[in-house]
C-alpha cells in the first residue's frame, strides 16, 4: 500500500515559491557535470538506473491529495534510454539547455526530472539535469553527481561499488517528528521574536540602492518606510544571469584565508556583499539578507539525496566603526545562532515577521539571497571537470548569489541571477567588483574600519 508523506519544513520553503509566484519554472535546478574522459554512456545508462535503487530522491513523486500536496515513494523506476546530444559548440549546449532549463518541471504530473547525456565541442563529455527542486536542493545535486560517477566508475573497472547512500525517505519521517516537537517550536519562536525585534523593524538595503524605496516613499506619503513592494512584486520577477569569475591567485588567498582563520565562505562573501549594500543605502547598520544552506550536518545527511534546504534570515546590524574582523564575527555569530534553530520551519520564521511589522506577502526585507556549494574539486583529480548551472527564467528574490569553486580555472565562480526589471547589469557588475574589493583589502588588512572600506566602494 502507498504511503503518502507531508513536505516537511524545507520543502514547504520552496513551496512558497509556487504559492507566490505566477510562474512555475523556480522550483527546479538545472544544473550539468562534463569531465574530459570518454564515456560509455550504455554504461551510463547502467549506472543511472543503479543509482535510481540506491538514490530514493529520484523515486520520489508529488501529489495532491485533498487539496494538500503530498508524497510518496516508486518500490522501483527504470529508465531504458537517456536523450544524448553532441554539440558544436558551447554557445549550442547553452541554448539548448537554457531552454530546458525555463521549461517546467511538472512535478504534479508524474515528472521528477529530465536526464540528458552530451558531448562538448572540446569532447568533454557529461549529464544534464533539470529536477524537481522539491525532490532535490544544490548539495542533493552534488550527491547525485558523484554518486553517479562512483557507480559508474565501478562498473567500468569492475570495483566494488561505493558505499550506500542513506534514504531520504527515512530524513523525511524523522524531519515530521522534529517539525510537530512542541517544545523545539517554542524555543524558535522564543529566539524568532527577541531576534526579529531587535533594532525594531528591518530595513531593506537593495543591491540597486534606495531609488525604488524613495519611490514608494513618496508614492505612500511616508518618509519612513522600511520596505519597497516593487523589489519583490509578482510581474517583476523575470530574471537573467551574469556570472562573474574570481582569478585563481585571488581565489587561493580568499581560501587559505577562510582556512587560515576558521571562517566559512559565505560567511566571508555574505560580509563583504552586505557591507557593499550598506554603502549604497545612506550607509545603514542594519542590512537583512536571505542564507540558502543545506541543512546536512551530519556524515549520515551528506550521503543522502533529497532536498534539505533551509532558508536563514540574517539580520546584521553592524556599526561602521567596527573593524573587518570584528564584521566577520559578528556575521558569524548571528549565522551560529540561526544555525541553532535550523530545526524551527522558514515559513513559520518568515511570518513572524510579516505579523510583527504588518507586512504584506509582496513586501521583502532580504536585499539578497546567498549560496554557497562546496564542490570537492579536491576529490576529482584523476580527471578535467566542469560544472554549470542554468537561468530558471523567473526568480523571486531581487538578487541571488551562487558561489562554488570552479574546477575549470581554479578561482572562484559567482552565479547571479538577477530580476532585470528591478537590479540591472550594472548594480550586479559593481556588486561583484566591490566585494571583491572589500574582501581582498580585508584579509590583507582585517583592522581596516568596516567605514573605510564603505568609503573606497564605487557604484
Amino acid at each position: 500500500m502507498r504511503t503518502y508523506y507531508d513536505l516537511i519544513p524545507s520543502q514547504q520553503n520552496i513551496y512558497l515559491l509556487v504559492k507566490f509566484s505566477f510562474h512555475k519554472e523556480i522550483v527546479q535546478i538545472p544544473a550539468c557535470f562534463s569531465m574530459d574522459k570518454d564515456i560509455d554512456f550504455d554504461l551510463l545508462t547502467k549506472a543511472l538506473n543503479i543509482e535510481i535503487q540506491r538514490n530514493d530522491s529520484l523515486r520520489l513523486r508529488f501529489k495532491k491529495v485533498d487539496g494538500d500536496i503530498k508524497q510518496y515513494f516508486l518500490e522501483e523506476y527504470h529508465i531504458d534510454s537517456v536523450p544524448t546530444m553532441t554539440f558544436s559548440s558551447d554557445e549550442e549546449m547553452d541554448e539548448y539547455f537554457g531552454k530546458d532549463a525555463v521549461t517546467p518541471v511538472h512535478f504534479l504530473k508524474g515528472e521528477i526530472f529530465r536526464i540528458v547525456f552530451f558531448k562538448r565541442a572540446n569532447g568533454n563529455k557529461g549529464v544534464y539535469l533539470n529536477c524537481s527542486h522539491l525532490a532535490i536542493d544544490a548539495m542533493g545535486m552534488l550527491v547525485f553527481f558523484l554518486d553517479l560517477l562512483g557507480v559508474y566508475k565501478a562498473l567500468l573497472t569492475g570495483e566494488e561499488m561505493p558505499e550506500p547512500l542513506y534514504s531520504y525517505e527515512e530524513y523525511i519521517v524523522k524531519e515530521l517528528e522534529r517539525s510537530h516537537d512542541e517544545k523545539r517550536l517554542a524555543k524558535g519562536q522564543k529566539f524568532y521574536q527577541e531576534y526579529f525585534a531587535k533594532g525594531g523593524e528591518p530595513f531593506y538595503a537593495g543591491v540597486h540602492g534606495p531609488e525604488l524605496l524613495e519611490k514608494e516613499r513618496k508614492k505612500e506619503k511616508n518618509p519612513n518606510l522600511h520596505v519597497t513592494k516593487a523589489a519583490y512584486a509578482p510581474f517583476n520577477d523575470k530574471a537573467l544571469v551574469i556570472t562573474r569569475g574570481i582569478s585563481a591567485e585571488d581565489s587561493k588567498k580568499i581560501l587559505d584565508f577562510c582556512v587560515a582563520n576558521n571562517v566559512a565562505p559565505e560567511t566571508l562573501f555574505t560580509f563583504a556583499m552586505r557591507t557593499y549594500c550598506s554603502a549604497i543605502n545612506y550607509r545603514t547598520e542594519d542590512v537583512f539578507y536571505n542564507l540558502m544552506c543545506s541543512k546536512r550536518v551530519s556524515f549520515k545527511d551528506v550521503r543522502t539525496g533529497g532536498c534539505m534546504a533551509q532558508t536563514l534570515q540574517v539580520r546584521t546590524i553592524i556599526p561602521e566603526t567596527d573593524t573587518f574582523q570584528q564584521g566577520l564575527e559578528e556575521v558569524f555569530r548571528v549565522r551560529t545562532q540561526l544555525y541553532r534553530h535550523l530545526s524551527f520551519p522558514f515559513v513559520y520564521a518568515r511570518g513572524m515577521l510579516m505579523k510583527m511589522y504588518n507586512h504584506s506577502t509582496t513586501q521583502g526585507v532580504a536585499s539578497f539571497m546567498f549560496s554557497w556549494l562546496p564542490i570537492p574539486i579536491d576529490r576529482l583529480t584523476d580527471f578535467k571537470f566542469d560544472f554549470k548551472t542554468y537561468n530558471l527564467g523567473r526568480y523571486f528574490n531581487p538578487l541571488y548569489a551562487i558561489c562554488y569553486p570552479d574546477p575549470t580555472t581554479n578561482g572562484i565562480m559567482m552565479h547571479y541571477m538577477y530580476r532585470c526589471k528591478v537590479v540591472s547589469e550594472a548594480d550586479v557588475n559593481a556588486l561583484h567588483d566591490n566585494m571583491v574589493k572589500i574582501i581582498m583589502t580585508g584579509i590583507e588588512h582585517p583592522d581596516t574600519p568596516i567605514g573605510k572600506l564603505m568609503d573606497d566602494v564605487k557604484r
